[in-house]
């Protein structure tokens, strides 16, 4: 088996570090329900919710 990413239930986004889960249709969302990323100032970013990647250990 390769080796590939492994996503806890909760992660944090690898774009604006929010924490990410996955909605009932198994997309990536942010935890305030949003699936776009906010700057810190709040406004609209260009990426959308996405987890960090982590290896598990073997």
């Amino acid at each position: 088996m390769p080796t590939t990413g492994f996503w806890p239930r909760v992660s944090r986004c690898r774009w604006c570090a929010n924490p990410v889960l996955r909605d009932n249709d198994g997309a990536w969302i942010h935890a305030n329900l949003a699936y776009v990323c906010r700057d810190r100032s709040g406004g609209l970013a260009a990426t959308t919710a996405e987890p960090e990647v982590t290896r598990r250990a073997d």
